[in-house]
Protein backbone atom coordinates (compact mmCIF):
# COMPACT_ATOMS: atom_id res chain seq x y z
CA UNK A 1 0.00 0.00 0.00
CA UNK A 2 2.93 2.79 0.60
CA UNK A 3 3.87 2.07 -2.81
CA UNK A 4 0.94 2.11 -4.52
CA UNK A 5 -0.24 5.69 -3.05
CA UNK A 6 2.46 7.92 -4.48
CA UNK A 7 2.33 5.69 -7.44
CA UNK A 8 -1.37 7.37 -7.84
CA UNK A 9 -0.09 10.87 -7.10
CA UNK A 10 1.38 10.37 -10.19
CA UNK A 11 -0.87 10.33 -12.73
CA UNK A 12 -1.41 14.45 -12.58
CA UNK A 13 2.23 14.25 -13.62
CA UNK A 14 1.81 12.16 -16.80
CA UNK A 15 -1.09 14.39 -17.68
CA UNK A 16 1.67 17.66 -17.66
CA UNK A 17 4.75 15.91 -19.39
CA UNK A 18 2.63 14.26 -21.96
CA UNK A 19 1.20 15.97 -25.26
CA UNK A 20 -1.12 12.84 -26.82
CA UNK A 21 -3.89 12.94 -25.44
CA UNK A 22 -4.42 9.04 -26.24
CA UNK A 23 -0.98 8.54 -24.26
CA UNK A 24 -2.07 10.59 -20.89
CA UNK A 25 -4.81 8.29 -21.24
CA UNK A 26 -3.45 5.57 -21.76
CA UNK A 27 -0.62 5.89 -19.22
CA UNK A 28 -2.49 6.99 -16.56
CA UNK A 29 -4.68 3.95 -16.94
CA UNK A 30 -1.59 1.89 -16.94
CA UNK A 31 -0.36 3.23 -13.68
CA UNK A 32 -3.67 2.91 -12.02
CA UNK A 33 -3.52 -0.91 -13.17
CA UNK A 34 0.42 -1.04 -11.51
CA UNK A 35 -0.60 0.34 -8.24
CA UNK A 36 -3.91 -1.64 -8.39
CA UNK A 37 -1.11 -4.81 -8.65
CA UNK A 38 1.01 -3.58 -6.53
CA UNK A 39 -1.86 -3.37 -3.63
CA UNK A 40 -2.72 -7.22 -4.75
CA UNK A 41 1.04 -7.97 -4.56
CA UNK A 42 1.32 -6.98 -0.44
CA UNK A 43 -2.24 -8.98 0.37
CA UNK A 44 -1.38 -11.85 -1.27
CA UNK A 45 2.33 -11.67 -0.03
CA UNK A 46 0.93 -12.42 3.70
CA UNK A 47 -1.69 -14.99 2.52
CA UNK A 48 -0.60 -17.12 -0.33
CA UNK A 49 3.08 -16.24 -0.52
CA UNK A 50 4.00 -18.80 -3.61
CA UNK A 51 1.60 -16.67 -5.61
CA UNK A 52 3.28 -13.30 -4.72
CA UNK A 53 5.48 -12.89 -7.91
CA UNK A 54 2.23 -12.62 -10.34
CA UNK A 55 1.25 -9.39 -9.26
CA UNK A 56 4.84 -7.71 -8.58
CA UNK A 57 5.90 -8.63 -12.24
CA UNK A 58 1.83 -7.70 -13.61
CA UNK A 59 2.81 -4.06 -12.11
CA UNK A 60 6.42 -4.10 -13.47
CA UNK A 61 4.82 -4.75 -17.19
CA UNK A 62 2.29 -1.84 -16.62
CA UNK A 63 4.64 0.79 -15.32
CA UNK A 64 6.85 -0.17 -18.19
CA UNK A 65 4.27 0.22 -20.60
CA UNK A 66 3.38 3.64 -19.08
CA UNK A 67 7.00 4.79 -19.50
CA UNK A 68 6.89 3.59 -23.64
CA UNK A 69 3.60 5.21 -23.87
CA UNK A 70 4.98 8.79 -22.14
CA UNK A 71 7.75 8.49 -25.03
CA UNK A 72 5.64 7.14 -27.80
CA UNK A 73 3.14 10.66 -26.73
CA UNK A 74 5.38 12.87 -26.68
CA UNK A 75 7.37 12.11 -30.03
CA UNK A 76 4.08 12.14 -32.16
CA UNK A 77 1.61 14.64 -30.23
CA UNK A 78 -1.92 14.84 -31.39
CA UNK A 79 -2.61 18.42 -30.15
CA UNK A 80 -1.40 21.23 -28.76
CA UNK A 81 0.54 20.37 -25.65
CA UNK A 82 0.21 21.71 -22.12
CA UNK A 83 3.61 23.28 -22.52
CA UNK A 84 3.61 24.98 -26.52
CA UNK A 85 2.86 28.88 -26.80
CA UNK A 86 0.36 28.64 -29.51
CA UNK A 87 0.91 30.94 -32.54
CA UNK A 88 -1.60 34.51 -33.20
CA UNK A 89 -4.35 33.26 -34.74
CA UNK A 90 -4.89 35.73 -38.28
CA UNK A 91 -8.45 35.85 -39.63
CA UNK A 92 -8.45 36.29 -43.29
CA UNK A 93 -8.27 40.16 -44.67
CA UNK A 94 -11.79 40.46 -46.43
CA UNK A 95 -12.98 39.74 -42.51
CA UNK A 96 -11.39 42.23 -41.11
CA UNK A 97 -13.15 45.91 -41.08
CA UNK A 98 -13.48 49.12 -39.05
CA UNK A 99 -16.28 51.41 -38.28
CA UNK A 100 -13.80 54.24 -38.10
CA UNK A 101 -14.18 56.15 -41.62
CA UNK A 102 -11.93 58.37 -43.21
CA UNK A 103 -10.91 62.04 -42.67
CA UNK A 104 -10.87 64.59 -45.08
CA UNK A 105 -8.35 64.27 -46.63
CA UNK A 106 -7.51 60.46 -46.57
CA UNK A 107 -4.41 59.01 -45.03
CA UNK A 108 -4.05 55.46 -46.86
CA UNK A 109 -0.97 54.18 -45.44
CA UNK A 110 1.12 51.89 -48.04
CA UNK A 111 3.66 53.69 -50.25
CA UNK A 112 2.19 53.23 -53.93
CA UNK A 113 4.25 52.95 -57.18
CA UNK A 114 4.41 56.03 -58.36
CA UNK A 115 2.68 59.46 -57.34
CA UNK A 116 2.65 62.63 -58.66
CA UNK A 117 2.34 65.79 -56.61
CA UNK A 118 -0.74 68.30 -57.68
CA UNK A 119 1.63 70.40 -59.94
CA UNK A 120 2.10 66.92 -61.39
CA UNK A 121 5.62 66.23 -60.19
CA UNK A 122 7.31 62.84 -59.35
CA UNK A 123 6.68 62.30 -55.61
CA UNK A 124 7.21 59.45 -53.26
CA UNK A 125 3.47 58.51 -52.79
CA UNK A 126 3.90 58.30 -48.81
CA UNK A 127 3.90 62.20 -49.43
CA UNK A 128 1.08 64.35 -50.27
CA UNK A 129 0.01 64.12 -53.82
CA UNK A 130 -2.70 64.08 -56.13
CA UNK A 131 -1.88 61.07 -58.82
CA UNK A 132 -1.15 57.76 -58.26
CA UNK A 133 -0.49 55.42 -61.25
CA UNK A 134 -3.17 52.83 -62.56
CA UNK A 135 -1.83 49.78 -62.11
CA UNK A 136 -3.14 46.32 -64.32
CA UNK A 137 -5.78 48.97 -65.73
CA UNK A 138 -6.58 47.46 -69.60
CA UNK A 139 -8.71 50.64 -70.01
CA UNK A 140 -7.73 54.39 -68.14
CA UNK A 141 -11.75 55.02 -67.45
CA UNK A 142 -13.76 55.36 -64.56
CA UNK A 143 -14.31 51.65 -64.16
CA UNK A 144 -10.86 50.63 -63.69
CA UNK A 145 -10.68 53.51 -60.86
CA UNK A 146 -13.16 51.68 -59.08
CA UNK A 147 -11.96 48.43 -59.16
CA UNK A 148 -7.66 50.17 -58.17
CA UNK A 149 -9.97 51.53 -55.37
CA UNK A 150 -11.26 47.51 -54.23
CA UNK A 151 -15.30 48.78 -55.31
CA UNK A 152 -17.23 47.08 -57.82
CA UNK A 153 -18.30 49.62 -60.76
CA UNK A 154 -21.58 47.88 -60.77
CA UNK A 155 -22.91 50.48 -57.89
CA UNK A 156 -19.42 52.22 -56.68
CA UNK A 157 -19.27 56.19 -57.06
CA UNK A 158 -16.52 57.64 -56.07
CA UNK A 159 -14.91 61.16 -56.05
CA UNK A 160 -11.40 60.38 -57.70
CA UNK A 161 -11.06 60.15 -61.26
CA UNK A 162 -9.20 58.71 -64.20
CA UNK A 163 -6.34 61.07 -65.73
CA UNK A 164 -2.99 61.03 -67.92
CA UNK A 165 0.11 62.59 -66.53
CA UNK A 166 3.22 63.47 -68.84
CA UNK A 167 4.67 60.58 -70.46
CA UNK A 168 1.51 58.84 -70.97
CA UNK A 169 0.87 57.39 -67.48
CA UNK A 170 -3.18 56.24 -66.98
CA UNK A 171 -3.52 57.57 -63.13
CA UNK A 172 -6.27 58.03 -60.25
CA UNK A 173 -6.30 61.27 -59.88
CA UNK A 174 -8.23 62.87 -56.39
CA UNK A 175 -9.59 66.05 -55.51
CA UNK A 176 -7.37 66.54 -52.52
CA UNK A 177 -4.03 65.37 -51.64
CA UNK A 178 -3.79 62.05 -49.70
CA UNK A 179 -1.60 60.14 -48.62
CA UNK A 180 -0.03 56.49 -49.27
CA UNK A 181 -1.67 53.86 -51.79
CA UNK A 182 -5.49 54.29 -52.54
CA UNK A 183 -5.36 50.31 -53.62
CA UNK A 184 -8.36 48.67 -52.22
CA UNK A 185 -9.20 51.79 -49.46
CA UNK A 186 -12.69 51.42 -50.65
CA UNK A 187 -12.48 48.06 -48.21
CA UNK A 188 -11.69 49.99 -45.61
CA UNK A 189 -14.82 50.79 -43.47
CA UNK A 190 -17.33 52.65 -45.52
CA UNK A 191 -14.63 54.40 -46.89
CA UNK A 192 -16.73 57.57 -46.83
CA UNK A 193 -14.18 59.86 -47.52
CA UNK A 194 -13.95 58.31 -50.87
CA UNK A 195 -17.32 58.01 -52.10
CA UNK A 196 -19.39 60.38 -53.72
CA UNK A 197 -22.41 62.30 -52.05
CA UNK A 198 -24.93 65.63 -52.41
CA UNK A 199 -25.40 68.65 -49.68
CA UNK A 200 -28.50 69.97 -50.68
CA UNK A 201 -28.07 72.68 -48.06
CA UNK A 202 -25.34 74.52 -50.41
CA UNK A 203 -26.35 72.44 -53.43
CA UNK A 204 -22.99 70.92 -54.20
CA UNK A 205 -21.16 67.88 -54.56
CA UNK A 206 -19.47 66.70 -51.24
CA UNK A 207 -17.42 63.65 -49.99
CA UNK A 208 -19.23 61.05 -47.77
CA UNK A 209 -17.18 61.86 -44.97
CA UNK A 210 -19.02 65.21 -44.55
CA UNK A 211 -22.83 65.76 -43.97
CA UNK A 212 -24.88 65.52 -47.11
CA UNK A 213 -28.57 64.55 -48.36
CA UNK A 214 -28.15 61.92 -50.97
CA UNK A 215 -25.47 59.14 -51.87
CA UNK A 216 -24.67 58.27 -55.43
CA UNK A 217 -25.29 54.22 -56.50
CA UNK A 218 -24.28 53.21 -60.22
CA UNK A 219 -25.85 50.31 -61.90
CA UNK A 220 -22.49 49.15 -64.49
CA UNK A 221 -24.90 50.66 -67.35
CA UNK A 222 -24.68 54.29 -68.80
CA UNK A 223 -28.42 54.09 -70.11
CA UNK A 224 -31.06 55.55 -68.05
CA UNK A 225 -32.64 52.79 -65.42
CA UNK A 226 -35.85 52.24 -64.02
CA UNK A 227 -37.10 52.48 -60.66
CA UNK A 228 -36.69 49.22 -59.50
CA UNK A 229 -33.11 48.97 -61.15
CA UNK A 230 -32.33 51.73 -59.03
CA UNK A 231 -34.00 49.76 -55.78
CA UNK A 232 -31.92 46.28 -57.09
CA UNK A 233 -28.74 48.21 -56.91
CA UNK A 234 -29.93 50.28 -53.66
CA UNK A 235 -30.38 47.11 -52.14
CA UNK A 236 -26.70 45.98 -53.42
CA UNK A 237 -25.18 48.51 -51.99
CA UNK A 238 -26.75 48.86 -48.87
CA UNK A 239 -26.67 45.02 -48.07
CA UNK A 240 -30.20 45.70 -46.81
CA UNK A 241 -33.35 46.13 -48.48
CA UNK A 242 -34.63 49.59 -49.30
CA UNK A 243 -37.90 48.80 -48.08
CA UNK A 244 -36.77 47.86 -44.15
CA UNK A 245 -35.22 51.40 -44.03
CA UNK A 246 -38.59 53.70 -45.84
CA UNK A 247 -38.55 55.86 -42.76
CA UNK A 248 -35.17 57.29 -43.40
CA UNK A 249 -34.45 56.44 -46.81
CA UNK A 250 -35.55 56.28 -50.17
CA UNK A 251 -34.18 55.42 -53.61
CA UNK A 252 -34.76 57.71 -56.74
CA UNK A 253 -33.78 58.07 -60.23
CA UNK A 254 -31.13 60.23 -61.34
CA UNK A 255 -32.06 62.50 -64.07
CA UNK A 256 -29.12 61.89 -66.43
CA UNK A 257 -29.58 61.31 -69.94
CA UNK A 258 -28.80 58.00 -71.30
CA UNK A 259 -25.22 57.67 -72.56
CA UNK A 260 -23.87 60.35 -70.50
CA UNK A 261 -20.28 59.14 -69.16
CA UNK A 262 -21.09 59.94 -65.38
CA UNK A 263 -21.58 56.49 -63.81
CA UNK A 264 -24.27 57.73 -60.93
CA UNK A 265 -27.61 56.40 -62.31
CA UNK A 266 -29.60 56.52 -58.73
CA UNK A 267 -29.56 58.37 -55.31
CA UNK A 268 -30.43 57.51 -51.69
CA UNK A 269 -31.71 60.14 -49.86
CA UNK A 270 -32.75 61.28 -46.53
CA UNK A 271 -35.64 61.67 -45.90
CA UNK A 272 -37.32 65.28 -45.13
CA UNK A 273 -34.28 67.59 -43.34
CA UNK A 274 -32.30 64.66 -42.06
CA UNK A 275 -28.96 64.85 -42.64
CA UNK A 276 -26.40 61.84 -43.22
CA UNK A 277 -22.64 62.08 -41.44
CA UNK A 278 -21.15 58.53 -43.21
CA UNK A 279 -21.77 56.57 -46.18
CA UNK A 280 -24.50 54.09 -46.22
CA UNK A 281 -22.71 51.50 -47.71
CA UNK A 282 -22.70 47.85 -46.69
CA UNK A 283 -25.20 49.48 -44.16
CA UNK A 284 -26.81 45.56 -43.16
CA UNK A 285 -28.32 45.68 -40.24
CA UNK A 286 -26.27 48.67 -38.57
CA UNK A 287 -28.61 52.04 -37.58
CA UNK A 288 -28.91 54.48 -40.62
CA UNK A 289 -25.78 57.50 -39.82
CA UNK A 290 -28.78 60.00 -39.42
CA UNK A 291 -26.49 63.25 -38.47
CA UNK A 292 -28.07 64.33 -35.19
CA UNK A 293 -27.28 67.98 -33.15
Amino acid sequence: MALGVPLAFAVPSVIDATDAIWAQITAAALILVGAAAVVLAYWIWSTHPRLRKLPATAAAVCYFLSVVVMILGNAHPSGQGPGRVAGPSVAPSSSVTTTERPKSPVATTAAGPRCWSASQGLIDCREKHQFEELLGATNCDQAAVVRFLGGSPSVDVVTAQPATVPGGVCTVQTDEDVMGSAHNVLQQGTAAGWRRCFDRRTQSAVNCSQLHSREYVATGSTRRPTPDECVAAAATYLNQLPANLVDDLVVTVKDVPSGNPDPARCTIDARGNQLLDDSVRSLGVRPVPIHTT
